[in-house]
């Protein structure tokens, strides 16, 4: 059989999944032949080392018209006996049979504008009947957490339920070495690190830090993520709040400066509204980082008894989180040994062989 998996994201944030899913099918399946196609600009991000994997140029962005019209030429040329799709965008018109990973529901249920209010109404409608689509047509919807795969049953059908595989992702061990911030260097800080769309409620973060370092005044909050226009709103808030010299907006890090900041920060904070998964909660774990999380969607499906949990509409709730966190060495010791012990739920070869089964099945229809 031929399988061919759609990586155009690879080198995206979201691309870790793809990434750990084509390494690791490797170890799998030694008979079927793969097709991972990738942008022209990620010809050599991913190598192949099993023979019966290839990786062959598709150089349709996501959302374009290219997508829709050139690259489902391509595949009816690939002819492959199944595709996967590692997100939803896809050519509509294909008609081959496919699987198809839907991360999560956030941007249907939350708005990110930074464009014309109706430019983005307009493409968020396309979105959620592409979505519909998708979810009506693929063999098997994987899904990486059970909260996930009931919130698209919830927003297309009960009839499409036993199509909605769970497949929990994993985790890696940051390998890189670790590089200092110097903005945060000898520094006692809290941090996060991601985007600031909204639905991040980073600002939540932002106006608890505000009412904290009044008790802790050698305390600071890093933010690392790239620099854009939700960003930029974030620091706007900061500076009408007075605090630009205690907080550090970081931009993109290295790998290896975010291993540093989980080794030497008090506390990683996720304040989201919503969520799919949140890899990098597990990550804090492996360098024994604490974590204090969100109480929203998945987060606590994924983090169990290894985080400290407050609801992301009350500012006080994060407040009291970070205060215990900074201020009682017993909760903090029995976070730490509950994250490593949560590491072992969650692994890439785990996630992989789910969803090699997924491919049987589909294949099987």
């Amino acid at each position: 059989m031929h399988i061919a998996i759609d990586a155009r994201i690879i080198s995206s944030s979201t691309g870790r999944y793809v990434e750990a899913l084509v390494d690791n099918l490797q170890k799998i399946d030694t008979t079927n032949t793969y097709t991972v196609m990738v942008l022209k600009k990620d010809a050599t991000f991913w190598k192949p080392t099993s023979p019966n994997f290839h990786v062959a140029i598709a150089d349709f962005p996501n959302y374009s018209v290219a997508e829709q019209t050139k690259y489902k030429q391509f595949l009816d040329k690939l002819h492959p006996d199944l595709v996967h799709f590692c997100m939803p965008q896809q050519p509509l018109l294909y008609r081959g049979k496919s699987v198809t990973t839907v991360h999560d529901l956030t941007l249907v249920h939350y708005d990110n504008i930074d464009m014309n209010p109706l430019m983005y109404k307009a493409r968020k409608q396309i979105f959620i009947r592409l979505l519909k689509t998708v979810i009506r047509r693929s063999k098997v919807i994987f899904t990486p957490t059970e909260y996930v795969r009931q919130d698209i049953i919830k927003f297309s059908s009960e009839k499409y339920a036993k199509k909605i595989t769970k497949t929990h992702l994993g985790w890696d061990v940051v390998a890189s070495k670790t590089e200092v911030i110097p903005e945060l260097k000898d520094k006692d800080f809290v941090f996060f690190v991601g985007n600031a769309f909204p639905y991040k409620n980073v600002t939540t973060i932002v106006h608890a830090f505000t009412q904290l370092y009044q008790k802790y005044p050698d305390l600071h909050l890093g933010l690392a993520g790239k620099k854009d226009f939700f960003y930029e709103q974030v620091q706007k808030e900061v500076e009408n709040l007075g605090i630009g010299d205690r907080v550090h907006f970081l931009g993109f890090i290295s790998e290896g400066q975010k291993r540093w900041m989980f080794q030497n920060g008090k506390a990683y904070i996720i304040a989201s509204l919503s969520e799919g998964f949140h890899i990098p909660g597990l990550e804090a774990m492996s360098e024994d980082c604490p974590v204090i999380s969100s109480n929203a969607t998945c987060l606590p499906e994924v983090y169990q008894k290894a985080a400290y949990y407050f609801d992301p509409h009350k500012t006080e709730e994060l407040v009291e989180a970070i205060d215990q966190i900074l201020s009682n060495k017993a909760i903090r010791t029995k976070l730490i040994a509950a994250g490593r012990k949560q590491l072992a739920t969650f692994s890439w070869e785990r996630a992989a062989k789910l969803t090699h089964e997924g491919y049987i099945k589909a294949l099987e229809k």
